[in-house]
């Protein structure tokens, strides 16, 4: 599902993003003007009247504020880097090493049995002038120039697609330096990190599978050709010889020792736990489909027949609102798009004049905006994969993560659709539905039939069980994993769901 909106997300009209083009502080007072700068540590888009007041207060006098053209050239994953804490809206200063994550002062009390707790300021301070700042900034110059020396080695006979990736990657990194501050440059590094040891990798696997190897055909004629008629019984022999390319020693720094880590440590599937937070009465019939905003709503599909709706359930678990989609679609699952806006797909039809497509419906009005529908063609087919009705999908970096109910199957390949990992163990996992990702990689998958959750490490190799019917699990079908919140949103088919903290200890 996740994998799928995407797809249509680049389309999407720029009026859906966030608006970073109105003055924050004159639409607190109902003026609507444009903004011409941005304040990185207050977080807001300002006008030419409102930045002199800027300037000159006590409070925001010392703020370095940046034209709002050079802000919004910043890509999306910085931007959505905050500078206040989610749960409390207190200012970072604080980074748990443990959890490697910035916290703020009221947060200490969660992280009270974690051994390094430093301050922020020791952690990006300075930054852009730090070792490992310098160490990806070459990382990444070493990334593209061994796909430059290979390109024009194979004398474009190889198609790299890496090269614009990682030239995207550069523009990106360029305008991290440039414009960025050291809290969203210290957290944006890891984003830049994963894609160069990405890309690394590929370039690494081409030549371990001989695929860059140049080859030599050469021809021996026979000398004894003038007997042909005699005592000839062959024109001569061919030899293949294969040789490794000149250009295949690959640069990197990597083998200079010190590998990049933002600080990032591994953190094995068995010290995940679960703790149980809240169960929510959704008042669906047949629920499909999960997600949750960032003010901490939930939202439901329900995709009993002739009642497809979506339930909006607030925090403290009341339902504020239903939308019903009007025909002739229907309601299966959804992507939270921002705070006004999520997409849906309309699943199977099951009467005549249906159709099925993805559905973008407007939180604020309560209706479906337009539908994208599937009969355009316009959808990216990946390669070497098949799902079938009722998978669900999820993505993580550049991987995209799917369920074969029908082979009890996890399936995870690349963008191009070169497999990476399948994971099948029908003792512990037996149709399973609904899947998301956590920001380090784990997998977590419900199985219908085996009632459970799973967790499976990022390489695919290793698997945890979370929970089962002894949490109260009955025909689990939809879940959805919180990245603000590090929470575990999981529903039953019927009307019950669960939300749980997940713990890294």
């Amino acid at each position: 599902m996740e994998k799928t909106i995407s797809l249509f997300l680049q389309n999407l009209p720029t009026s859906m993003a966030t608006n970073t083009s109105v003055c924050s502080i004159c639409d607190l007072r109902h003026i609507t003007s444009s903004s011409k700068h941005w304040c990185p540590e207050c977080e807001e888009a300002l006008c030419s009247d409102c930045i002199e007041h800027h300037s000159l207060s006590r409070a925001t006098r010392s703020h370095k504020t940046i034209p709002i053209s050079q802000y919004q050239s910043l890509p999306t994953f910085v931007t959505d880097i905050q500078q206040f804490c989610i749960y409390h809206n207190e200012k970072y200063q604080q980074y748990c090493m443990t959890h490697e994550s910035p916290i703020c002062y009221k947060c200490i009390k969660e992280h009270g049995k974690c051994s390094e707790v430093i301050p922020l300021e020791d952690v990006i301070s300075e930054v852009k002038s730090s070792e490992l700042f310098r160490d990806l900034e070459q990382s990444l110059r070493d990334v593209l120039e061994n796909i430059k020396r290979i390109r024009d080695d194979r004398e474009n006979n190889a198609k790299l697609d890496q090269e614009q990736e990682i030239k995207l990657c550069s523009t990106e990194f360029e305008n991290i330096t440039k414009y960025a501050s050291d809290l969203q440059t210290f957290l944006g590094m890891r984003e830049i990190k994963s894609k160069v040891t990405n890309n690394e990798s590929r370039l690494m696997s081409m030549i371990a599978n001989k695929s860059l190897k140049n080859v030599d055909m050469q021809l021996t004629i026979d000398d004894k050709i003038q007997d042909l008629l005699t005592s000839v019984k062959k024109f001569g022999s061919i030899m293949i010889k294969e040789s490794p390319s000149a250009y295949t020693n690959i640069i990197s720094r990597k083998t200079r020792q010190a590998q990049i880590s933002v600080p990032h440590r591994m953190i094995s599937i068995n010290s995940i736990s679960v703790d149980f937070t809240q169960k929510l009465n959704t008042a669906c019939k047949w629920l499909t489909g999960c997600t949750r905003t960032r003010k901490g709503w939930f939202i439901f599909t329900d995709y009993i027949a002739s009642y497809e709706k979506l339930v909006i359930i607030n925090a403290e678990g009341k339902t504020e609102y239903t939308i019903k989609l009007s025909n002739p679609y229907s309601v299966y699952d959804l992507e939270f798009i921002n705070d006004n806006i999520v997409a849906v797909t309309t699943g199977e039809t099951y009467r005549p004049g249906r159709y099925t497509g993805v559905s973008l419906v407007d939180l604020t009005e309560r209706k479906d905006l337009h539908v994208i529908s599937f009969k355009d063609y316009s959808i990216t087919t990946i390669p070497n994969t098949v799902s079938l009705e009722f998978s669900s999908v999820s993505t993580h970096a550049d991987k995209i993560l799917y369920t074969n109910a029908k082979e009890n199957k996890v399936y995870c390949c690349l963008y191009d659709g070169t497999p990476v990992w399948e994971f099948h163990d029908e003792s512990v996992l037996k149709v399973p539905a609904g899947i998301t990702v956590d920001d380090k990689g784990n997998v977590f998958v419900v199985g219908r039939e085996s009632c459970n959750v799973l967790i499976l490490s990022p390489d695919g190799k290793q698997y945890k069980q979370i929970l089962n019917k002894e949490n109260d699990l009955n025909n689990p079908y939809a879940i959805f994993f919180d990245k603000l919140r590090n929470q575990l949103l999981v529903a039953n088919n019927s009307s019950v769901a669960f939300l749980y903290k997940i713990l890294y200890f």
